[in-house]
């Protein structure tokens, strides 16, 4: 009984010396370690491609409805300024929606308007404003119709010698959740804003949009 006694400890202790030059051992040691931060990573670099995407989708739905805005075809002229209807925007507003596909527009807010550049030549006044329609951006967040007459901070430089200048303003907003794989990730709110002068004339008047003047 002595003599298995000594056996099985001396095995236990071979078995205790060799454990650190186990290889295995060592390799399943490293893998626990590394493989939540790697799936972190990986997790992380998902959710900054994705997200990249929708920026980039949201940068161009804002390009895409101010250009197609600033081209607007006019009812009339009036004094040198194109006069349009809200039922000739809103198939703007919703055309450029589809720029974002494959992205689902649930989450997309998008709103057009007019400004008049200040004497500051900081900020701009709001001449009109008309909001997506509600069928095809659901989002109840974001970017909406603008109050005629309020103001808004131009970028830096934008109004530099442009006072008294008319400007079309293109926003969209998207609430962008992440995909949940690894580690779930807070919602975002993606969003961008263009500037364009209109195209057929000084000026664009729309005369029952949202927000009018």
């Amino acid at each position: 009984m002595k003599n298995a006694s000594v056996c099985f400890s001396h095995r236990l202790q071979r078995a205790a010396r060799a454990l650190p030059h186990d290889a295995r051992a060592t390799a399943a040691v490293e893998a626990a370690l590394i493989l939540p931060v790697a799936l972190t990573m990986f997790a992380l670099l998902l959710y900054g491609a994705e997200a990249f995407a929708v920026q980039r989708k949201v940068t161009l739905t804002a390009r895409t409805v101010t250009d197609l805005v600033t081209q607007a075809a006019p009812t009339k002229m009036s004094s040198g300024a194109s006069v349009v209807v809200a039922a000739s925007i809103d198939p703007l507003l919703n055309v450029s929606s589809s720029v974002l596909t494959p992205f689902s527009n649930v989450n997309l807010a998008m709103v057009v308007s007019e400004v008049l550049v200040d004497n500051n030549e900081t900020t701009a006044t709001v001449q009109w404003s008309e909001p997506c329609p509600n069928t095809t951006c659901l989002s109840t967040t974001g970017v909406g119709a603008r109050s005629k007459g309020t103001k808004v901070t131009l970028p830096t430089g934008l109004g530099t010698g442009q006072k008294g200048t008319y400007l079309i303003l293109g926003e969209v907003s998207y609430n962008y959740t992440p995909l949940s794989l690894y580690t779930p990730a807070a919602a975002l709110t993606l969003n961008d804003a263009i500037y364009l002068t209109p195209r057929q004339s000084t000026s664009i008047s729309c005369t029952d949009c949202a927000s009018h003047s």
